[in-house]
């Protein structure tokens, strides 16, 4: 039976409220999906009813859609993803799940199985699986950038739109394009309105650098960690293309699998949103949990 949007859920974690979209239900393959950088919970709207025999708990990160912005005195780092992402794991009673990410939320999973191997059994990727990497002679250099740019956007006021429209095609013709149903998909959930106009509701921190990087030798520690099956899906159409040190990287991960599909960045979320549905069902379902 096709996936069906059940309700939205929060969680209060750290002081945070963190919004997620509930599918499926109670009893199915329980998977936890994280959306990419200035996106939100909606990115998974279009491949989900392509699925089934999932309980999918499709959250919306920190600063991101209808969750709360951190304190002033933190930031963006991907790796305080992990408290948060583990803590709704434990406040739903998952011991074991899925993790299915895309972009910043692939790159997320893969710290997270990293971190707590015994507790994920598959990771399904969209085009991410890993950050970049420090420049060992630069870390003075990005601490002091981090600290600059987190105070200039932190004062900083979203853009301002004169109509719903308007914010959506900004979204269209962004840093990564998307196709038009993609971005008002996410708008649904990300735009909203104030006496100023239509914005999207994002933390402005989110475009701020990280306070530090990983090095290689960290991220190798996270990725040969991993234990459960890795699922990499990389859009042929995907502005971001691999380096060396990601080619390097995949022979860290034990039980990597990886599927080139034709597609951009945002392909879960367009003309091959069924496919990848298909792929990620695919992989996900052989595998019992328990």
């Amino acid at each position: 039976m096709p996936l069906r949007f059940v309700s939205e859920r929060t969680f209060q974690v750290n002081g945070l409220t963190l919004a997620a979209k509930e599918w499926g239900m109670p009893g199915a393959t329980p998977v936890i999906a994280l959306h990419g950088w200035l996106d939100n919970a909606n990115s998974f709207d279009v491949m989900l009813p392509y699925m089934d025999d999932l309980h999918v708990m499709a959250l919306d990160c920190a600063g991101h859609g209808s969750s709360s912005f951190r304190s002033a005195d933190s930031g963006y780092n991907i790796w305080q993803d992990i408290d948060e992402v583990m803590a709704v794991a434990d406040q739903l009673g998952w011991e074991r799940f899925v993790l299915l990410g895309h972009s910043r939320g692939a790159i997320i999973s893969t710290l997270i199985a990293g971190a707590f191997p015994e507790r994920i059994t598959q990771l399904a990727l969209i085009d991410g699986h890993m950050p970049g990497l420090a420049d060992v002679g630069g870390t003075a250099k990005q601490v002091a950038r981090a600290i600059y740019e987190n105070k200039r956007y932190g004062n900083a006021s979203p853009s301002f739109f004169g109509d719903y429209d308007r914010a959506v095609m900004a979204r269209i013709n962004g840093f990564v394009p998307l196709q038009e149903s993609a971005a008002r998909a996410l708008a649904e959930r990300g735009v909203r309105q104030d006496a100023r106009g239509f914005y999207w509701h994002n933390d402005q921190r989110l475009k701020a650098a990280s306070q530090m990087k990983l090095s290689r030798e960290h991220l190798k520690d996270f990725f040969t960690a991993i234990t459960g099956q890795v699922l990499l899906i990389q859009a042929t159409g995907s502005p971001f293309k691999l380096n060396d040190e990601q080619k390097e990287s995949f022979d860290w991960i034990a039980n990597l699998t990886i599927v080139a599909m034709d597609g951009s960045h945002h392909l879960h979320m367009e003309e091959q949103a069924e496919q990848v549905a298909a792929v990620v069902q695919d992989f996900i379902q052989p595998l019992p949990l328990f």
